[in-house]
């Protein structure tokens, strides 16, 4: 999906990606962006829908801009819901790169979500659910970035467990790790390509594999060019030393879609993660698993507002260090991510 990953750095990663996004606050730069954008997906008349749509795309940009700028200006109270809507309004511009037409109905317009009814005597963040719906923008949007048919539902402790930057929390809250840190090798081979990377042992007892047989299973979640080998040589003690091959890529660290494999994810600093427990929620987006969980997060703000009170004012509640390690990040990441949609590539804002 990414051609190409750009690592920038700056003072404040932050502002420096939002400014970014001011390239597409211009309307002639918007309407070169689009065209080229439609031609690439041979959608006929490009020009005509590049020139209807810049307004258009250009108002859901600065209306996202403006609900992050004013969440982050916002008490925890309220903040859950600006930055939902921030979210919907950059997949509305995402969606319109995809679909000229978007929106052909009403229909499309929908959240495409909804949370069970919250029970008034408990409540527990990490046990509720997302449910999908048939129709709305999570749905219209997901057909753009896989394959893989979405579930019914899903429970947020499950998402939770596969967004990177939060392992560290989901480890101390729930007790256990979803995600590992790969430990890449700095050599780079220009007679081969491959890069040398290191996973702890234990990572083997967990799938019941040797070795050998773990490179086999490595190998079936690829979804590229790429594929994984065995090592020649030995690693220290408690740790397993493998191989990733790129026809093209010396290293993984120039391939914008990383390891080009289901079990593998990065953070925002590059910076690689193993899935330690496989499951269903193998192939869904991370932009798909902020925005069910900001849903939820907003709609408990919106419409049950003593009980969203009751947990982030008072000490009684294990869930508000999750929700706010959630939302400190998906403030930061999920702009980050979407700007990466819209441009096919992977940006890294790095400050030392």
């Amino acid at each position: 999906m990414y051609q190409a990953v750009h690592t920038i750095m700056c003072e404040n990663p932050t502002k420096k990606m939002w400014d970014s996004y001011l390239y597409f606050e211009s309307e002639p730069t918007t309407k070169a962006f689009l065209q080229q954008t439609y031609e690439k997906q041979n959608i006929p008349k490009s020009n005509v829908y590049a020139f209807h749509n810049a307004s258009k795309f250009i108002y859901y940009i600065k209306q996202a801009r403006q609900y992050y700028f004013s969440a982050a200006e916002s008490d925890i109270l309220v903040q859950p819901l600006l930055l939902y809507y921030g979210m919907v309004s950059l997949l509305k511009a995402y969606v319109l790169t995809r679909d000229p037409h978007y929106p052909s109905n009403t229909r499309v317009l929908q959240h495409g979500v909804t949370s069970r009814k919250i029970k008034r005597n408990y409540y527990s963040l990490a046990e509720d659910e997302v449910r999908v719906q048939k129709e709305g923008l999570l749905p219209y949007l997901y057909t753009f970035l896989s394959k893989e048919p979405l579930q019914e539902k899903y429970r947020l402790q499950d998402l939770l467990a596969i967004i990177p930057e939060l392992q560290a929390a989901y480890q101390r809250l729930y007790k256990h790790a979803s995600l590992t840190s790969v430990s890449l090798s700095s050599h780079r081979n220009f007679e081969r390509l491959y890069t040398i990377f290191y996973l702890p042992d234990f990572v083997l007892d967990n799938v019941h594999l040797t070795y050998a047989s773990f490179i086999h299973y490595l190998n079936r979640y690829n979804q590229g060019e790429a594929y994984f080998a065995a090592s020649s040589l030995e690693a220290p003690r408690g740790i397993i030393r493998l191989e990733w091959h790129h026809p093209e890529k010396i290293h993984v660290t120039e391939s914008g879609n990383g390891f080009e494999n289901i079990l593998f994810l990065h953070n925002y600093k590059g910076s690689f993660f193993y899935k330690t427990q496989a499951g269903k929620n193998h192939t869904i987006p991370e932009v798909v698993i902020h925005y069910m969980i900001m849903y939820v997060l907003g709609m408990l703000c919106r419409y049950e507002t003593e009980r969203w009170g009751e947990i982030v004012f008072s000490f009684m509640s294990e869930d508000m260090y999750m929700i706010q390690e959630f939302l400190t990040l998906s403030a930061r990441k999920f702009p980050n991510l979407v700007y990466d949609l819209l441009l096919q590539e992977r940006y890294i804002f790095y400050t030392e």
